[in-house]
């Protein structure tokens, strides 16, 4: 084996992608721990336990994010292929359905929910667009890479990873399952055990701890007996190279497997990112919210201290006991008695000897400071009026505006959702034509319910081609040869939240609920119907079906109405036939009478 980087190379690089990028993994597991409730850190509570202050918890951070991955549910799309050559239409429709069937089978739209989530919350992820083999044939399938797993080039830039020098995931995993997993493939001398073994002096960073994290190795857990893999894709000369390693060595080395639409080499693992700083640093929509985040929980926390505590002020010796006089002020019925000869000195010397000292003033302004915090947070991500959370009656045209509006600050993270979405499938597309060269059947079923079966490479009959020399040789026919198919790969684009175009149709369908005759496919194409575009097509279908209908049936009226001419024509013939005999046969009969009389003179 001649690797095209050694070992050493190999480890720098993953070293160098887990020191660069430590800054920024340690804020996105904060990030992660808000999310997750965990937004007080253990020094804080222990101050709080000591004041006897509660520790309070508003996780507004959580219902931020789901609410955006709930927009990305509500909005899920579905790939659709188009030609680029006239020839190639009825193809496009049997690879949108070959699409829609890998599509289903990986059951991509929850591991493309869960890859935004990492992208709303660490900042970034991703998954793996590869082929396994199951049951006999290639399938293709999308693994989810956790954002944990994943490392890559620090200097990269791009949203996209599109500059990356190399991208890979690393896993845990028991020595027997490595074996099983890449002894088929390992590529050195001797055993692939005997590496692994190797692996036990190599040390991990905390980030890529296996869980519970309590590892102090980088490449393996020798109680355990576990080692981490590091599968690795990155660019040499100008193609995509794969090497699979862990600390002790390299288990395989070679070009990658996947090719892209060209046919060159490619990366399978397809990453994007929400926000990237100016020092590469990768970072999610959390991280706006934590300020906002603390202040909401740290002055809900002084709040109601505040309000289940009294200060006061007095000449010493009114009150027996200071301890008791608190604990009595914090009761709903308590009661403070006092000493009448400090009240008298007290007096006599123009002073107060006891009061409660009234802090109205500042549980206002902590009262006022959280309202304002709480708007701040509000402002981060989906608002009231995108979430459908207005208040008071309001038109339904200044409703779209403002939802509208709140759209807008999310259009670049959608976005990127969307570019992320495209090179998945257009992968997907990819690795179909590479692998699926045999004759196969998908089966599909339609928003309709209809169940569809199209079928791919499959073999209509023979031909005689000619091959360079002149010489004739036989060729197979074949329909829906996806190797063949020169197609455009894109995505139905996410229906909108909120548009004008909902109050267009709302207007459509009160003006046809009056009696205005509005077509029936206006009112469809007005609409925000996910499957719009096949429900037209079916009314296409069945109109076009009606017209052939009518048409044939005045065909045959116009038949049986032509027929009907001509027996009548015949009949009138004949009519007009027996009409000449008989008045043929009346001469005959009056010459005959004729005859006979002038014989009968004559005689």
């Amino acid at each position: 084996m001649m690797p095209n980087l050694d070992i050493e190379k190999l480890r720098l690089m993953v070293e160098v992608s887990i020191d660069e990028t430590a800054d920024a993994r340690e804020l996105s597991e904060r990030d992660r721990d808000y999310y997750d409730g965990y937004q007080w850190t253990p020094a804080e509570v222990a101050i709080l336990k000591k004041r006897k202050q509660p520790v309070i918890t508003i996780n507004r951070v959580k219902r931020k994010i789901d609410a955006m991955v709930g927009i990305e549910q509500r909005g899920r799309v579905d790939p659709r292929a188009y030609p680029r050559n006239p020839q190639d239409e009825d193809a496009a429709d049997a690879a949108t359905k070959a699409l829609s069937f890998v599509d289903d089978n990986t059951r991509f739209d929850l591991k493309r929910s869960a890859a935004f989530e990492n992208l709303l919350v660490e900042g970034y992820g991703g998954v793996e667009v590869v082929v396994e083999e199951k049951r006999g044939r290639a399938e293709v399938v999308v693994n989810r890479l956790r954002w944990e797993e994943i490392f890559f080039d620090p200097y990269s830039r791009e949203k996209d990873f599109s500059d990356a020098a190399y991208l890979g995931c690393m896993k845990w995993m028991t020595l027997a399952q490595a074996e099983d997993l890449y002894g088929s493939v390992y590529q050195g001398d001797g055993d692939l055990g005997e590496l692994l073994e190797q692996t036990m002096k190599w040390t991990h960073d905390g980030t890529f701890e296996d869980r519970p994290a309590t590892q102090i190795n980088r490449w393996a857990d020798r109680r355990q007996k576990r080692v981490r893999i590091a599968q690795m894709y990155y660019r040499k000369e100008g193609k995509w190279c794969l090497s699979i390693f862990c600390g002790g060595g390299i288990i395989y080395e070679g070009d990658s497997d996947y090719q892209d639409e060209d046919g060159r080499p490619t990366c399978p693992i397809i990453l994007f990112s929400a926000y990237v700083d100016r020092d590469n640093r990768r970072y999610g929509v959390v991280r706006d919210m934590i300020s906002a985040q603390d202040e909401i929980n740290k002055r809900r926390s002084k709040l109601l201290h505040q309000l289940n505590s009294r200060q006061t002020i007095g000449v010493k010796g009114a009150v027996d006991s200071v301890a008791d006089m608190k604990r009595q002020l914090a009761q709903p019925d308590g009661h403070v008695d006092v000493n009448i000869e400090a009240f008298e000195d007290a007096i006599r010397a123009g002073v107060k000897p006891f009061e409660v000292v009234q802090n109205a003033d500042q549980t206002a302004g902590q009262f006022s400071l959280l309202q304002e915090a709480k708007s701040e947070i509000d402002m981060v991500g989906p608002n009231a009026s995108l979430l459908g959370q207005l208040e008071g009656d309001q038109s339904g045209r200044a409703i779209m505006a403002q939802q509208q509006a709140g759209f807008a600050e999310l259009a670049p993270i959608y976005d990127s959702l969307r570019d992320w979405t495209i090179r998945v499938y257009r992968a997907m597309w990819n690795r179909i034509r590479q692998f699926w060269t045999e004759e196969r059947w998908v089966r599909i079923t339609d928003d309709m319910g209809a169940v569809q079966f199209v079928g791919l490479n499959v073999q209509k009959g023979m031909q005689i081609a000619y091959s360079p020399e002149g010489i004739p040789v036989l060729q197979p026919i074949m329909e829906n040869a996806v190797a063949e198919m020169d197609l455009d790969i894109v995505i139905e684009d996410m229906p909108d939240v909120a548009t004008l175009k909902q109050e267009e149709f709302a207007q459509l369908a009160d003006m046809a609920g009056k009696g205005v005759p509005i077509p029936p496919e206006a009112l469809i194409e007005a609409s925000s119907l996910r499957n719009k575009k096949e429900i037209l097509e079916r009314m296409e279908q069945e109109k076009m079906m009606a017209m052939q209908g009518q048409q044939q049936a005045a065909a045959a009226a116009a038949q049986a109405e032509g027929e009907e001419r001509q027996l009548k024509a015949v009949s009138t013939d004949a009519k007009a036939a027996r009409d000449k005999a008989a008045a043929m046969k009346d001469i005959a009969s009056i010459g005959k009478i004729r005859t006979e009389t002038a014989i009968a003179r004559f005689v």
